[in-house]
């Protein structure tokens, strides 16, 4: 099997730069796996699809790897598959979550569970804020790149959430929620209008989809982030999905209801921003 090959920041830099496109791989630290296929004002991410932690932190975790894989979004990816600018995170939030800023990043405790039956030292944590690092300056360079080519760009930044933490729980939370809190409204607010509107729409496995903006989350540090720095220029969604596609205690997911969730939601994306 070919390695994929790896990149540094400059190369990337470089090769949007120049519209040298298409061109794929790894980022040069590993912390991103990323798809350039053609120039677009759009781009999107999945920062918690991973569950890989290094080799040598995963001795030193205490917490197992389905209650991680609770709290991580497996299937997010599946989102970026249409998209001519595609960014998923390499590594699990439980080495370093990248929508948490650097001094809050690694977890000592998540969602009440122990994350480390040894912490990491600080050669280990350096390693893995430098990947942390390395992530928010490419979507940097990502920024720039789409706002070059329309004055504008748009960043779909793909999550899920688990809705019934005990058995039992009533389920009131809504199906899809868009994080918009950080961004500018004043600018983006007919196209962020719009987009919900048409999601209404949505039936998926003969249920239809109630969608809500800010319900239960307006968006995390990648989306603060970026909307502080390019404020009038970047309009970053935030998007969490119900994991109505997957078991959320086992992971299991399933398929057909995952297909019909990224064939319908990404057809209204398509239908309002025209990739």
């Amino acid at each position: 099997m070919n390695k994929e090959k790896r990149y540094s920041l400059k190369e990337i830099e470089r090769r949007l730069a120049d519209d040298d496109l298409p061109f794929s791989g790894l980022s040069e630290l590993g912390s991103a796996r990323f798809v350039f296929l053609r120039p677009s004002f759009c781009c999107a991410t999945a920062i918690h699809a991973s569950s890989r932690i290094r080799d040598k932190l995963y001795p030193k975790l205490k917490i197992s790897p389905e209650d991680r894989l609770r709290e991580e979004d497996p299937g997010t990816e599946k989102f970026l598959e249409s998209f001519p600018i595609q960014v998923i995170a390499a590594d699990s939030r439980y080495e370093y979550d990248i929508n948490r800023e650097e001094s809050r990043a690694i977890y000592d405790i998540a969602w009440g569970v122990e994350v480390w039956e040894e912490s990491p030292n600080e050669t280990e944590k350096k390693i893995s804020l430098a990947k942390h690092a390395e992530f928010h300056r490419l979507m940097d360079i990502i920024a720039r790149y789409l706002i070059r080519l329309k004055g504008y760009g748009i960043i779909f930044d793909y999550h899920s959430f688990n809705y019934r933490r005990t058995p039992g729980e009533p389920d009131t939370k809504p199906d899809i929620n868009i994080g918009t809190g950080p961004v500018n409204r004043g600018r983006f607010g007919d196209k962020i209008d719009n987009f919900i509107s048409h999601l209404k729409d949505i039936t998926v496995n003969g249920r239809h989809l109630r969608v809500a903006e800010n319900e239960i989350f307006s968006g995390g540090y990648l989306s603060r982030r970026l909307s502080s720095g390019y404020y009038d220029n970047i309009l970053v969604l935030a998007i969490e999905f119900k994991k109505i596609y997957t078991d959320e205690w086992t992971g299991e997911i399933f398929g057909p209801v995952l297909e019909e969730l990224v064939e319908k939601f990404n057809r209204a994306v398509d239908e309002f921003f025209i990739r």
